[in-house]
């Protein structure tokens, strides 16, 4: 169930017609939205460098999810926009390797504890 909502979540986002004045608006709402999603991706690394368990509660992981989907959500409508300017291409690229950073860590913690519990 919950897979095809976000599948219809995402198709309707790439659906959607922007304007003139609501690509200008989209434009800054996205920069605003990367810089704390980008902050909070950098502190996951950090916690998962330094203090595990702090994002193996419930919050840590709910944080860790939603980060990741924000990520996907803003990243697609980065390129849905498909702005030229140096600005946008940066925060475009910067969004999507903390994404795909945060999804690399989430991959290796789940391997990490696939071979802990396996372990004897």
């Amino acid at each position: 169930m919950v897979k095809y909502s976000m599948l219809l979540f995402l198709h309707i986002i790439t659906r959607f017609k922007v304007s003139y004045g609501g690509r200008f608006m989209l434009r800054n709402t996205l920069k605003t939205l990367s810089i704390p999603l980008i902050l909070v991706q950098l502190l996951i690394l950090y916690f998962w460098i330094f203090d595990w368990e702090k994002l193996v509660t419930q919050i840590g992981l709910i944080t860790w999810i939603v980060s990741i989907v924000l990520g996907i959500v803003i990243y697609l409508l980065y390129l849905k926009l498909s702005l030229k300017d140096k600005s946008n291409i940066a925060s475009k690229r910067v969004v999507l390797c903390s994404t795909l950073l945060t999804i690399a860590l989430a991959m290796g913690a789940l391997l990490i504890e696939f071979v802990k519990s396996s372990m004897p």
